[in-house]
C-alpha cells in the first residue's frame, strides 16, 4: 500500500507529517477516511456563508459587541507606578512579551512599525501596550493583532474600557505579596486562555438576527480560518449540513463524525446556527466537545441563550427609529428629504420598528404605483392583509412575510397562550394590568340571562377553564413559563 505522502504527493498545497495534515490554513489530525483527496481540500467549499441584504443598516452595537467577542483578548491592568507594572509583566507571565508604547496613536503607530509589522515574532507572542492613551480607538489595532493577546497597562484606571470584558480588568497595588501577585497571574492567565465562544441572538422573527450575523461576518471574514452556515431549523436539515462538511472533510457522514472533526482541529473556525427555531432539537448534540471554535446560534427561543458562553451574552431587539427610518427609505428608494423623513417615522412608530414589518413596508411603497409614504397607513389600514402577506423580491435568503414570520412564533405556543395573545390583540399594545384577568377569574356571577335562548356555554365553559389560570397570584408564570421562552 502507498504511503501517505505517495497518496498526497498531486495536491498543492499540502502538507503531511506523521498524523497530521494541512491544508492552506487549516489543519486536520488523524487519517482521513476519503481517498480522495479532492474532496478532503473542499471543506471550504461547503455549507458557505449568504452575503449580506444590500439594505443593511444599523446595528451598530450589536456588531461591535461580536466585534469584541470574537477578537483578541484584550486584558487592562494598572496600577500606580509604570515600571513595577513592567517588571510584572517580564517576571510573572509565561508569554514573550513586546512592549509598545501606546502613550498616542502616533507613539502606537511608530512602535508597532517598528517591533511588530515586519518583524520575525517570538512564539506565544504577548502585546503589551504601555501607558494607554484612553482615547485610543483600539478597535483600530486589533484587527491588526488576529489571535494575538493584548495586555493594556498604565497609570490610569480608565484603561479598562479597553478590556474585552469584566473580568478582564487587573489592578496591582502598591508592594502586593506573593498572593496577591499568584492571583492576578491566575486570573490573566485564564482570560488569554483560549475558550470556545458560543453566542447566542434571540429575538422575534423577522428582526434582522441573520442579516447583523451576515454583516459581521462579510466585515471579519480573515478573522476566521473557516467558516460554514448550517440550518438548524430543523432536525433534519441540520443533520444534513453536517452530513455535507462531514462528506467534505472525508471524516465520515455522522453527526458525531463531523463535530469530532471540527473537535480535532484546533483553528479558529466559525459555525453558525441559523433559524434555531426547533423546541425538539436539542442543539447541544451539535456542539462540538472542545475548548475552541466560534459559534453563533440566531433563534426565537428564551432558552437558547443559555447556551452563551461566559460573557458573551448579547441583548438583542428591534431596530433604533433611526435605522429604522433608513431602512424604510432604503426599500422605498425615497430620498433623505426632511418631508420623507416626517413621513416615515409615522410609519415606523405604527410599526414598532420591526425590521421585517418596515423592510416590508419600503418595499410595498417602492413596488406599488398607487401607494406612497404619505398614504401607507391609511392604505395598510384598508388592506392589512394583503400588505401582511406581502412578500418582498430582494435578493437575501430571507422569504417569510410578515405575517408568517408572527404566525411561527405563534403556533409554538401553548393553547391558552395562544388564547391570552388573542385577548391582548384587542386591547391598547402596552401596560395590560393582569389584574384585569385576576379580577375576572375571581367573577362568580351568571354569565347568562333567564331572557337568552341559546346561550354560548361551550364558550363560557372555556373561558373559565382559561381564567382558571389566574386565581392564584403567579399560577400563570409557573404552569406557563415555558410558553414565555418563544420571542414574539
Amino acid at each position: 500500500m502507498a504511503s501517505s505522502a505517495q497518496m498526497f504527493a498531486g495536491a498543492s498545497n499540502l502538507t503531511f507529517i506523521d498524523s497530521i495534515f494541512t491544508t492552506g490554513n487549516v489543519r486536520y489530525h488523524g487519517a482521513p477516511q476519503a481517498t480522495n483527496y479532492d474532496e478532503v481540500l473542499s471543506i471550504s467549499n461547503v455549507l458557505l456563508c449568504p452575503p449580506p441584504s444590500q439594505y443593511f443598516v444599523g446595528r451598530e452595537g450589536t456588531l461591535t459587541e461580536l466585534f469584541k467577542t470574537f477578537s483578541t483578548p484584550v486584558v487592562t491592568i494598572w496600577g500606580t507606578d509604570v515600571d513595577m507594572l513592567r517588571d510584572f509583566v517580564r517576571q510573572n507571565l509565561d508569554y514573550s512579551p513586546i512592549f509598545l508604547d501606546a502613550s498616542s496613536c502616533q507613539a502606537l503607530d511608530k512602535a508597532y512599525t517598528e517591533m511588530v509589522k515586519y518583524q520575525a515574532l517570538p512564539a506565544k507572542l504577548l502585546l503589551v501596550l504601555e501607558n494607554a492613551d484612553t482615547s485610543l480607538i483600539l478597535e483600530d489595532y486589533i484587527t491588526t493583532f488576529i489571535n494575538v493577546p493584548i495586555l493594556v497597562t498604565g497609570t490610569d484606571s480608565a484603561i479598562a474600557s479597553f478590556a474585552s470584558n469584566a473580568d478582564c480588568v487587573f489592578h496591582l497595588p502598591e508592594s502586593p505579596d506573593y498572593q496577591v501577585v499568584k492571583n492576578i497571574v491566575h486570573f490573566i492567565t485564564k482570560c488569554f486562555t483560549c475558550g470556545q465562544h458560543v453566542i447566542t441572538l434571540v429575538a422575534n422573527g423577522g428582526s434582522g438576527k441573520t442579516q447583523v450575523v451576515l454583516q459581521f461576518v462579510a466585515k471579519n471574514t480573515s478573522r476566521f480560518s473557516n467558516i460554514w452556515f448550517f440550518d438548524a431549523s430543523s432536525e433534519a436539515t441540520l443533520t444534513a449540513n453536517f452530513k455535507e462538511l462531514g462528506k467534505a472533510a472525508g471524516v465520515g457522514e455522522e453527526v458525531k463524525d463531523a463535530c469530532n472533526f471540527l473537535a480535532r482541529i484546533h483553528e479558529n473556525w466559525l459555525c453558525i446556527f441559523d433559524n434555531a427555531d426547533d423546541k425538539q432539537l436539542y442543539l447541544k448534540d451539535y456542539i462540538p466537545n472542545c475548548r475552541h471554535g466560534n459559534i453563533i446560534i440566531t433563534s426565537r427561543l428564551m432558552e437558547a441563550s443559555q447556551m452563551d458562553s461566559p460573557g458573551c451574552h448579547i441583548d438583542f431587539g428591534d431596530l433604533d427609529k433611526e435605522d429604522a427610518i433608513e431602512l424604510l427609505l432604503k426599500h422605498a428608494h425615497n430620498e433623505n428629504s426632511r418631508s420623507n423623513i416626517n413621513l416615515a417615522s409615522q410609519i415606523v412608530d405604527a410599526l414598532g420598528c420591526h425590521a421585517l414589518a418596515v423592510s416590508t413596508a419600503g418595499a410595498y411603497v417602492h413596488t406599488t404605483a398607487t401607494c406612497s409614504l404619505a398614504n401607507y397607513l391609511a392604505r395598510f389600514n384598508r388592506k392589512r392583509r394583503e400588505i401582511l402577506t406581502y412578500r418582498m423580491g430582494a435578493l437575501d435568503q430571507y422569504q417569510r412575510t410578515v405575517f408568517s414570520a408572527f404566525q411561527l412564533s405563534f403556533e409554538q405556543l401553548s393553547q391558552p397562550a395562544q388564547f391570552l395573545m388573542q385577548i391582548c390583540a384587542s386591547l391598547h399594545p402596552t401596560a395590560i394590568p393582569m389584574e384585569m384577568f385576576t379580577r375576572a377569574a375571581a367573577f362568580t356571577g351568571s354569565d347568562t340571562h333567564l331572557a337568552d335562548v341559546d346561550p354560548p356555554t361551550k364558550v363560557i365553559t372555556l373561558m373559565r377553564e382559561f381564567l382558571s389560570l389566574f386565581e392564584e397570584e403567579d399560577s400563570w408564570d409557573d404552569r406557563y413559563k415555558p410558553d414565555s421562552s418563544i420571542a414574539t
